[in-house]
């Protein structure tokens, strides 16, 4: 055909994606936030989930209390086995020794357990924010209950 050519873009304007690990990374343990280095060599960025701030208010109604811490610790519970679970993950065998094996344990290894945005570090966040409501709940449940013993005990004197 004449006249049509292939478009070629600027220089600069593509780039091909970067190839293996960057020193700074070579001489540390994997992490979760880390990118994932492919048996080629491409270097993948990971998308890391953030732990949540702890923080916030709320409220309790006092006849519930019980009810809700009891179902607050058994969010808790079953919190603590998904933190079993990812140490499990942690320690997983390739079971073979080809690259491609032992790329995905690693890479698994470093999501479960890696430090900064692995699963494990999700899982201990919450932990610590399940424990702060629940020791927040009880603190309130036992001043409501010392308040109201403390003005029963005042009413019951005046009468």
């Amino acid at each position: 055909m004449l006249g049509v050519s292939t478009p070629v873009p600027p220089p600069g304007l593509y780039t091909q994606p970067p190839v293996g690990l960057s020193p700074a990374l070579a001489d540390r343990p994997v992490e979760a936030a880390d990118p994932a280095v492919l048996t080629d060599g491409q270097v993948v960025p990971r998308q890391v989930v953030p732990a949540p701030a702890v923080g916030g208010a709320f409220s309790v109604d006092l006849d519930r209390a019980p009810q809700v811490l009891q179902d607050l610790r058994a969010a808790r519970d079953e919190l603590q086995d998904l933190g079993r679970d990812a140490m499990r993950l942690g320690k997983v065998d390739a079971g073979s020794h080809d690259q491609v094996s032992l790329d995905a344990a690693r890479a698994l290894e470093a999501v479960a357990v890696g430090g900064h945005g692995s699963l494990v570090e999700a899982v201990n966040a919450g932990l610590r924010q399940l424990d702060g409501l629940i020791e927040a709940i009880k603190s309130e449940l036992a001043a409501y209950r010392a308040a109201e013993s403390t003005g029963a005990a005042r009413f019951d004197e005046r009468a």
